[in-house]
């Protein structure tokens, strides 16, 4: 069964990149044409988290919570794109978020806006356990490709950073 899930996320992953390659919208940059919320789901196929939920920021009552109270200030942002997964339970999960901004102004203050979630995690503190201080430090990686920003933080990180780094090669 292990095998069978494992060529078909290698299908996928295969499939995802031949979309990739396929034709761009005229006009429009290589950021433009990046399907984050598609990233995000190859990125979790490809690579194991644990049981991370979408922060929905239509979702008033658990999604806009969760975002403010993690990054705060993001939601309030006017972006093209923003898929942020966490783990509601465990903060072994790992995270994903990334942002599409509107403006390189925007895509500075997402930047922010994940280090900022990186160095408030990094620290030991009220509601940060010292194994996920340890994770934090040595596995939360923020990248930024145009308007396009990613906070990764996964023992695969620079793997996953790599990854997002080939969607506008």
């Amino acid at each position: 069964m292990k095998k069978f899930i494992s060529v078909c996320a290698a299908a996928a992953l295969c499939l995802s990149l031949l979309a990739a390659c396929g034709p761009k919208e005229p006009g429009k940059s290589e950021a433009e044409n990046v399907d984050l919320a598609a990233f995000a789901q190859t990125v979790q196929a490809n690579h194991e988290f644990a049981s991370l939920d979408r922060a929905d920021p239509a979702d008033a009552e658990m999604g806009a919570i969760m975002l403010e109270n993690n990054y705060p200030g993001l939601k309030d942002m006017d972006l093209e794109q923003l898929e942020v997964y966490l783990a509601m339970i465990s903060f072994s999960g790992g995270e994903l978020a990334l942002a599409q901004a509107k403006s390189p102004e925007d895509a500075a203050k997402v930047k922010e806006i994940f280090q900022a979630r990186i160095d408030a995690k990094t620290t030991e503190g009220p509601g940060n356990y010292p194994e996920e201080v340890e994770m934090w430090q040595k596995h939360a990686k923020v990248a930024e490709n145009g308007s396009c920003v990613m906070l990764v933080n996964h023992p695969d990180a620079d793997a996953i950073v790599s990854e997002f780094n080939a969607l506008f090669a």
